[in-house]
């Protein structure tokens, strides 16, 4: 008499990843200006001004959204894709990573420069992000297209004098903000085992952190309930997020971060809100 047993698929310790990040869709308010809307950046402003090097006549400025290349040597315009590898996080322990467990994805940047409110300026747009996996060990395994996550997200251009939303301090930040959209312990199934993918931002030192939650009047400012997520972003500067993310074979349990002064975007759809009588001189 044979019997068999049904041996379980090993769970797979390392991946080979391809991330990439392109612009589908945006929408402008009316005004003057040039609008500039491709896979990589969409900029607005003044015709022929350069959002890399503002000057001090805001007649003649630009302000842009940028994707970079996180990996290898990081850029902040040109878009993806982002590769590399990355391990599995075996354990679920957080808060620290170990070595390799974290994919370096492609990174968002804010060029956030003095404009004249006669200019169109962004109101909303599309961000479509897409991740492939591949299994390299314990065995080699086919490559594998996580799921497109929609992210909705809102901008508002803050004044830069009174009360700044939440009683940070002046100049006021720019907020992004993101609602009921999950960012961690994003269920998976590759080869019958469960994984989750969770979304990231790298801080100093390349510390991993999840998208802040916001303070309730942030939250307000761009129209969501209290319990948002998102990112502020300075005046008068370009502001880049380090987007990452890991896989784990277990849900991460991860503590509330601090509130990072950044500006963000996530794995997916996005749109801004934007109030244009406050970018002016």
């Amino acid at each position: 008499m044979a019997s068999s047993t049904a041996l379980a698929v090993p769970i797979v310790t390392d991946w080979s990843y391809s991330l990439d990040s392109t612009f589908t869709t945006a929408i402008f308010t009316t005004g003057t200006g040039n609008k500039i809307i491709s896979g990589d950046e969409l900029s607005w402003g003044a015709t022929g001004g350069d959002f890399q090097s503002p000057v001090t006549d805001f007649t003649k400025n630009r302000s842009a959204l940028t994707i970079g290349n996180g990996t290898g040597t990081p850029t902040l315009t040109g878009g993806g894709p982002a590769t590399g590898s990355v391990k599995t996080v075996l354990d679920g322990a957080p808060p620290e990573f170990a070595a390799g467990e974290i994919g370096i994805g492609t990174n968002m940047t804010h060029w956030n420069n003095p404009i004249s409110s006669s200019f169109a300026t962004l109101e909303s747009g599309i961000l479509r992000d897409t991740l492939t996996l591949t299994a390299t060990a314990p065995n080699a395994g086919a490559a594998y297209d996580l799921p497109v996550i929609n992210f909705d997200f809102r901008f508002a251009e803050t004044p830069n004098g009174g009360t700044c939303a939440g009683g940070t301090a002046n100049p006021c930040g720019d907020i992004w903000g993101i609602f009921a959209v999950p960012t961690l312990d994003i269920s998976f199934i590759y080869d019958t085992n469960q994984y989750f993918g969770s979304i990231l931002v790298l801080g100093a030192g390349g510390s991993a952190s999840p998208i802040d939650t916001l303070l309730d009047a942030q939250c307000d400012a761009v129209g969501y309930s209290s319990g948002c997520q998102g990112f502020l972003t300075a005046e008068s500067a370009a502001t880049t997020v380090q987007f990452a993310f890991a896989v784990s074979s277990e849900p991460l349990y991860v503590p509330e971060p601090a509130t990072l002064a950044l500006m963000g975007l996530g794995l997916a759809g996005i749109g801004f809100r934007r109030q244009r009588s406050k970018k002016t001189a």
